[in-house]
């Protein structure tokens, strides 16, 4: 098994931060305004980290895993239709624009990885082996 771990773009960095400051840049409320937007931002944030940092791929001889937040996914590779390289803005899993296009017969998706050459060039040897 070899892990690949999820890429995180700079702008998405900057989401995060954006989200968490831009509200609290103008003062004009009192305390009790001030403790519901603070729930409400860490209720945000409880949805927001977890997509950074549960952000992974475990690869496997014959298929892998795909973990993204709360969830993960396994993808057969032998189900496989198209692996390739992408610039999509098309909204998904992926938290960076260098992103990878899986198409299998029931689904797709994107994914962006540290690694993305390398994860390609792997489930294109190991695909070899199971067809």
């Amino acid at each position: 098994m070899r892990t690949f771990k999820g890429k995180n773009a700079v702008w998405f960095y900057f989401t995060f931060i954006l989200y968490n400051v831009i509200p609290f840049a103008s003062w004009p409320w009192d305390l009790g305004l001030l403790i519901i937007l603070v729930i409400y931002y860490l209720i945000g944030d409880l949805i927001f980290i977890p997509c950074m940092i549960n952000n992974k791929i475990e690869l496997y001889d014959d298929y892998f895993i795909f973990h993204y937040m709360f969830s993960k996914q396994k993808v057969m590779l032998k189900d496989i239709k198209t692996i390739k390289k992408s610039h999509s803005f098309i909204a998904s899993s992926a938290n960076s624009l260098d992103r990878i296009y899986i198409e299998t017969k029931n689904q797709s998706m994107y994914i962006s990885l540290k690694e993305n050459d390398e994860f390609i060039r792997l489930v294109n040897e190991k695909r070899e082996h199971i067809l």
